[in-house]
Protein backbone atom coordinates (compact mmCIF):
# COMPACT_ATOMS: atom_id res chain seq x y z
CA UNK A 1 0.00 0.00 0.00
CA UNK A 2 1.32 3.41 -1.21
CA UNK A 3 2.04 5.65 1.76
CA UNK A 4 0.10 9.22 1.29
CA UNK A 5 2.03 12.39 0.34
CA UNK A 6 3.22 14.25 3.45
CA UNK A 7 2.74 17.77 1.31
CA UNK A 8 0.60 19.58 -0.49
CA UNK A 9 1.28 19.12 -4.18
CA UNK A 10 -0.93 22.73 -5.02
CA UNK A 11 1.06 24.45 -2.48
CA UNK A 12 4.62 22.81 -3.62
CA UNK A 13 3.84 24.06 -7.17
CA UNK A 14 2.64 27.19 -6.83
CA UNK A 15 6.15 27.53 -4.37
CA UNK A 16 8.20 26.04 -7.56
CA UNK A 17 6.28 28.23 -10.21
CA UNK A 18 7.22 31.16 -8.31
CA UNK A 19 10.75 30.71 -7.62
CA UNK A 20 10.71 29.61 -11.72
CA UNK A 21 9.09 32.58 -12.46
CA UNK A 22 11.02 35.13 -10.57
CA UNK A 23 14.71 33.27 -11.50
CA UNK A 24 14.02 31.33 -14.94
CA UNK A 25 14.84 27.68 -15.55
CA UNK A 26 18.55 27.82 -15.99
CA UNK A 27 19.01 30.16 -13.25
CA UNK A 28 16.72 27.79 -10.89
CA UNK A 29 19.28 25.18 -9.05
CA UNK A 30 17.52 22.18 -7.47
CA UNK A 31 18.41 23.40 -3.68
CA UNK A 32 16.46 26.85 -4.81
CA UNK A 33 13.44 24.60 -5.79
CA UNK A 34 14.55 22.56 -1.97
CA UNK A 35 14.69 25.80 -0.24
CA UNK A 36 11.31 27.18 -1.71
CA UNK A 37 9.55 23.93 -1.42
CA UNK A 38 10.47 22.76 1.39
CA UNK A 39 10.54 19.51 0.00
CA UNK A 40 14.18 17.32 0.66
CA UNK A 41 15.48 16.38 -2.71
CA UNK A 42 14.14 12.51 -2.58
CA UNK A 43 10.72 13.61 -2.22
CA UNK A 44 11.28 16.17 -5.01
CA UNK A 45 12.56 13.66 -7.61
CA UNK A 46 10.51 10.77 -6.19
CA UNK A 47 7.36 13.04 -6.70
CA UNK A 48 8.05 15.20 -9.73
CA UNK A 49 11.03 13.47 -11.19
CA UNK A 50 13.89 15.39 -12.53
CA UNK A 51 14.16 19.60 -12.50
CA UNK A 52 12.85 19.53 -16.07
CA UNK A 53 10.01 17.06 -15.26
CA UNK A 54 8.46 19.63 -12.39
CA UNK A 55 8.92 22.54 -14.59
CA UNK A 56 6.82 21.18 -16.91
CA UNK A 57 4.37 20.61 -14.31
CA UNK A 58 4.54 23.88 -13.09
CA UNK A 59 4.06 25.10 -16.36
CA UNK A 60 0.55 23.40 -16.96
CA UNK A 61 -0.19 24.10 -13.33
CA UNK A 62 0.78 27.63 -14.04
CA UNK A 63 -1.90 27.55 -17.52
CA UNK A 64 -4.26 25.94 -15.36
CA UNK A 65 -4.34 28.63 -12.36
CA UNK A 66 -2.69 32.05 -13.32
CA UNK A 67 -3.07 31.60 -17.35
CA UNK A 68 -6.68 30.89 -16.63
CA UNK A 69 -7.44 33.59 -14.20
CA UNK A 70 -5.67 36.34 -16.12
CA UNK A 71 -7.48 35.85 -19.22
CA UNK A 72 -10.99 35.34 -17.29
CA UNK A 73 -12.39 38.72 -18.12
CA UNK A 74 -11.43 38.46 -21.88
CA UNK A 75 -13.56 34.94 -22.69
CA UNK A 76 -16.43 36.58 -20.02
CA UNK A 77 -17.16 40.09 -20.80
CA UNK A 78 -20.03 40.29 -23.36
CA UNK A 79 -18.53 43.43 -25.08
CA UNK A 80 -15.71 42.17 -26.94
CA UNK A 81 -13.91 45.39 -27.25
CA UNK A 82 -14.32 46.23 -23.28
CA UNK A 83 -12.85 42.63 -22.79
CA UNK A 84 -9.79 43.44 -24.80
CA UNK A 85 -9.42 46.86 -23.00
CA UNK A 86 -10.18 45.16 -19.52
CA UNK A 87 -7.54 42.42 -19.94
CA UNK A 88 -4.67 44.99 -21.17
CA UNK A 89 -4.95 47.29 -18.59
CA UNK A 90 -4.95 44.89 -16.04
CA UNK A 91 -2.05 43.45 -17.09
CA UNK A 92 -0.42 46.41 -17.75
CA UNK A 93 -1.51 47.63 -14.23
CA UNK A 94 -0.74 43.87 -12.66
CA UNK A 95 2.91 44.28 -14.68
CA UNK A 96 3.96 47.16 -12.21
CA UNK A 97 2.42 45.39 -9.14
CA UNK A 98 4.50 45.49 -5.65
CA UNK A 99 7.53 45.96 -7.93
CA UNK A 100 7.86 42.44 -8.59
CA UNK A 101 8.16 42.65 -12.09
CA UNK A 102 7.88 39.12 -13.15
CA UNK A 103 5.88 39.39 -16.53
CA UNK A 104 4.13 36.13 -17.56
CA UNK A 105 6.05 32.47 -16.84
CA UNK A 106 4.78 31.16 -20.31
CA UNK A 107 6.38 34.23 -22.03
CA UNK A 108 9.46 34.09 -19.93
CA UNK A 109 10.07 30.53 -20.35
CA UNK A 110 9.07 30.73 -24.43
CA UNK A 111 11.87 33.32 -24.68
CA UNK A 112 14.29 31.69 -22.42
CA UNK A 113 13.91 27.88 -23.65
CA UNK A 114 11.61 27.88 -26.96
CA UNK A 115 15.32 28.34 -29.23
CA UNK A 116 16.89 25.49 -28.31
CA UNK A 117 14.10 23.07 -26.71
CA UNK A 118 10.92 21.75 -28.79
CA UNK A 119 8.76 20.43 -26.10
CA UNK A 120 8.57 24.32 -24.65
CA UNK A 121 8.64 25.86 -28.25
CA UNK A 122 5.12 23.51 -28.69
CA UNK A 123 3.81 24.47 -25.15
CA UNK A 124 4.55 27.96 -25.66
CA UNK A 125 3.19 27.76 -29.13
CA UNK A 126 -0.26 25.80 -27.79
CA UNK A 127 -0.41 28.91 -25.24
CA UNK A 128 0.01 31.03 -27.87
CA UNK A 129 -2.61 29.58 -30.27
CA UNK A 130 -4.99 29.67 -27.17
CA UNK A 131 -4.30 33.28 -26.29
CA UNK A 132 -4.88 34.37 -30.14
CA UNK A 133 -8.37 32.36 -30.03
CA UNK A 134 -9.21 34.16 -27.05
CA UNK A 135 -8.65 37.05 -28.76
CA UNK A 136 -10.24 36.41 -32.12
CA UNK A 137 -13.20 35.24 -30.09
CA UNK A 138 -13.58 38.50 -28.09
CA UNK A 139 -12.71 40.43 -31.59
CA UNK A 140 -15.76 38.87 -33.08
CA UNK A 141 -18.26 39.39 -30.20
CA UNK A 142 -17.08 42.64 -30.42
CA UNK A 143 -17.82 43.13 -33.68
CA UNK A 144 -20.99 42.25 -33.33
CA UNK A 145 -21.74 44.74 -30.46
CA UNK A 146 -20.36 47.40 -33.22
CA UNK A 147 -17.98 48.53 -30.70
CA UNK A 148 -14.91 46.71 -33.30
CA UNK A 149 -14.67 48.16 -36.59
CA UNK A 150 -16.08 45.54 -38.84
CA UNK A 151 -13.87 44.68 -42.12
CA UNK A 152 -10.46 43.77 -40.72
CA UNK A 153 -8.72 40.56 -40.91
CA UNK A 154 -9.68 38.95 -37.51
CA UNK A 155 -7.22 36.77 -36.92
CA UNK A 156 -4.62 39.15 -38.27
CA UNK A 157 -5.77 41.46 -35.65
CA UNK A 158 -6.28 38.42 -33.10
CA UNK A 159 -2.27 37.26 -33.48
CA UNK A 160 -1.24 41.17 -32.90
CA UNK A 161 -3.06 41.90 -30.07
CA UNK A 162 -1.68 38.07 -29.03
CA UNK A 163 2.00 39.09 -29.54
CA UNK A 164 1.19 42.77 -28.79
CA UNK A 165 -0.26 41.10 -24.82
CA UNK A 166 3.34 39.52 -24.62
CA UNK A 167 5.18 42.59 -25.27
CA UNK A 168 3.15 44.49 -22.43
CA UNK A 169 4.83 41.57 -20.09
CA UNK A 170 7.76 41.44 -21.82
CA UNK A 171 8.49 45.08 -21.07
CA UNK A 172 7.05 44.10 -17.64
CA UNK A 173 9.48 41.82 -16.99
CA UNK A 174 11.99 44.50 -17.97
CA UNK A 175 10.57 46.66 -15.22
CA UNK A 176 8.84 49.22 -17.84
CA UNK A 177 6.74 51.97 -15.40
CA UNK A 178 2.87 52.52 -15.37
CA UNK A 179 3.28 55.12 -17.52
CA UNK A 180 5.02 53.03 -20.64
CA UNK A 181 2.90 50.34 -20.10
CA UNK A 182 0.21 52.35 -20.32
CA UNK A 183 0.84 54.77 -23.48
CA UNK A 184 1.93 51.17 -24.92
CA UNK A 185 -1.31 49.62 -24.21
CA UNK A 186 -3.46 52.68 -25.18
CA UNK A 187 -1.58 52.52 -28.98
CA UNK A 188 -2.06 48.49 -29.60
CA UNK A 189 -6.06 49.40 -28.34
CA UNK A 190 -6.54 51.94 -31.17
CA UNK A 191 -5.99 49.23 -33.59
CA UNK A 192 -9.67 48.43 -32.85
CA UNK A 193 -10.59 51.57 -34.40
Amino acid sequence: MARPRGFDEESVLDNAMNIFWSKGFESTSVQDLVDETGLNRASMYASFGDKKALFLRVLDHYSQKVSTERFTKLRSIEDGREAIETTFRDTAKTGCTDGKHKGCLMVNSGMELAPHDPEIAAIAHQAFRRVEDMFTAAINRGMAHGTIAKGKNIRALARFLAGSIQGVQLMSRRGADRETLDDYTTTILSTLD
